[in-house]
């Protein structure tokens, strides 16, 4: 493990007293509340300095949401374990403009929150979406109050990444699990091409997280994730690459500690100064923590 504390920049914790998240329901092991405490007992030995909360999928229509709502949950969960010093919520970035009074509100009242994402993923046509005109403008608009914004899709969709990135040329953006990639289904190549195209936009992160979910969720090795892994570094670089640990989503397939042992062990030729960067600066740096 690391000698130094992390930084964890994907934590999910949700609670069905407070909010409807109709995609977990039912789940056998989503279809409950995951809170901080959860979470502290999860990452075992691991030492985190800082947690970044990341939207969980709370249900919304296509007029409104519980967008206001996560946050303040999150905001009380803080007050238990003040390690989470930052916010990703959701918001309607497909409205375009009509979002701006949303994004005001966040920055006004809700000072934890650092940036937006919406999933596209699950959308019932992803492109039509992402690619539509108020959704780009929405996207465009997060620079106006220094918010980033976060992309997840899986890897069927990552061409629709490739255009939408060319319309978003200064707000920040990171890509969450390094777009879900077919690691079960062998899709290597196709990764390896995906992110070389995409390290050309400079103002796109890359965040390293969920690779065990996306391989075969009981029977993964190490050497199932490593070109994966290898490929991510030799493109975006360790000042572009991102730790995250996807919890609770990752126990689908592995635990918080045993995710960073593989990192670890993929990384044992890196620096001293690279993997501060990987594990925490980078984290600190994009996400404004103030660490």
């Amino acid at each position: 493990m690391p000698d130094f504390p992390i930084i964890d920049t994907h934590l999910h914790i949700w609670d069905f007293d407070r909010l409807d998240y109709s995609a977990f329901k039912g789940h056998p092991l989503f279809g409950k509340s995951y809170q901080i405490e959860d979470y502290q007992r999860d990452c075992g030995d691991l030492e985190i300095e800082a947690m970044v909360f990341l939207e969980c999928y709370a249900d919304f229509t296509p007029t409104g949401g519980q967008y206001i709502e996560e946050i303040e949950f999150v905001e009380d969960s803080a007050k238990r374990d003040p390690r989470i010093r930052g916010i990703v919520p959701m918001a309607p970035l497909e409205w375009g403009q009509r979002v701006e009074p949303m994004l005001a509100e966040m920055k006004e009242k809700h000072p934890s929150v650092k940036g937006i994402r919406r999933i596209v993923e699950f959308d019932d046509d992803p492109r039509a979406l992402t690619l539509s005109d108020n959704f780009i403008e929405g996207v465009n608009l997060l620079g106006r109050f220094g918010f980033h914004f976060e992309i997840n899709v899986n890897h069927t969709q990552m061409d629709i990444v490739r255009e939408f990135v060319k319309h978003i040329p200064e707000v920040p953006m990171i890509l969450d699990h390094c777009g879900k990639p077919g690691i079960e289904e062998g899709a290597i190549d196709q990764y390896r091409d995906d992110v070389r195209e995409l390290a050309q936009c400079p103002n796109l992160w890359i965040k390293l997280s969920d690779l065990p979910v996306e391989a075969d969720h009981q029977n993964w090795t190490e050497a199932d994730l490593r070109p994966y892994i290898d490929a991510t570094f030799e493109t975006f670089g360790f000042d572009r690459t991102i730790y995250a640990g996807d919890y609770p989503i990752c126990l689908q397939a592995t635990t918080l500690p045993r995710w960073v042992e593989v990192l670890d062990n993929a990384l044992s030729g890196a620096s001293q100064t690279e993997l501060k960067k990987f594990y925490r600066d980078n984290a600190n740096s994009f996400y404004r923590l103030g660490l």
